[in-house]
């Protein structure tokens, strides 16, 4: 578990995304929920040793299993944004194994079968201030990275959380994505407004100028190049290999080589099936 300030934390380590939490005197504020149950146990029991207290309440920043399937473990009220109940409410309550296709975390995680979703209690359509103990948090609406994705901002800690907005050293998520909305929330990550900020990443913590630079550059590689792929007869062929030559920039290791490339294959095929009118793979 990292400090960012004296009520600020995140951890990194665990499988699926980054998770965050607020410690005020008498409330949790939890930021997305680690995957795996006993993840989730030691999340609480680090918390519980820096002084957090026990009434709890945990914020999606988008629906992804990956950081909403724990949340039970959490035992905690649940914010999100309208958009996440939703496409929560279409899933199975009790969750069950599925066939692997899309490169997320949960698919490669065992132990998962017969956690509850937890719906949100309290949903926004814009953004939802939160009041805690004379504090502010708002969690606003960005949806580029997929429909009803949201930051997290604490205006006096200079803190904020982007959920996968960003992905550092791993591929994101594309198949919801709008690419160029969510061009223009990183470049709104570069203005004045978060200079003095500490920016959370949804997938590997702290990020800097750089990585934010680096994944603007990155996704207007991708878009163009998935739209000149996707106009050709052979437009399947050609996105295969292009996800797997773009998989390959992040250096794989023999581990996550074949889920980040069916990663990059199922988000790119989605896209370009969704806004370049191209075929997607059966």
């Amino acid at each position: 578990m990292r400090k960012i300030t004296q009520s600020v934390y995140f951890e990194s380590s665990y499988g699926g995304v980054c998770v965050g939490a607020f410690l005020f005197p008498e409330h949790t504020v939890l930021v997305d929920a680690p995957l795996h149950p006993e993840d989730g146990r030691a999340w609480l029991a680090a918390l519980h040793q820096a002084g957090a207290s026990p009434q709890r309440t945990l914020v999606y920043l988008d629906s992804h299993l990956d950081r909403t399937l724990g949340a039970q473990t959490l035992q905690a009220s649940v914010v999100a944004h309208e958009e996440i109940t939703r496409q929560m409410s279409r899933r199975a309550v009790v969750f069950k194994t599925l066939r692997q296709e899309t490169g997320a975390a949960w698919e490669n995680t065992p132990g998962l079968t017969g956690l509850r979703l937890i719906l949100p209690q309290l949903t926004f359509s814009h953004a939802a201030h939160l009041h805690f103990d004379g504090s502010l948090l708002q969690v606003a609406a960005r949806t580029g990275v997929a429909p009803g994705a949201s930051w997290l901002i604490a205006p006096e800690e200079q803190v904020l959380f982007v959920g996968d907005a960003l992905a550092l050293n791993e591929p994101p998520f594309l198949d919801q994505a709008d690419i160029p909305a969510w061009l223009e929330q990183l470049e709104e990550l570069q203005s004045r407004q978060y200079k003095d900020f500490t920016i959370i990443a949804g997938r590997g913590g702290k990020a800097d100028g750089r990585a934010i630079k680096q994944m603007q550059t990155w996704l207007k590689d991708v878009h163009g190049k998935l739209r000149a792929a996707s106009r050709g007869k052979a437009a399947e062929a050609e996105i295969e290999k292009l996800a797997a030559r773009y998989a390959e920039r992040y250096k794989p290791g023999p581990k996550v080589r074949a889920q980040y490339t069916q990663r990059l294959r199922f988000g790119m095929q989605a896209y370009a099936a969704r806004h370049f009118s191209a075929p997607r793979r059966k």
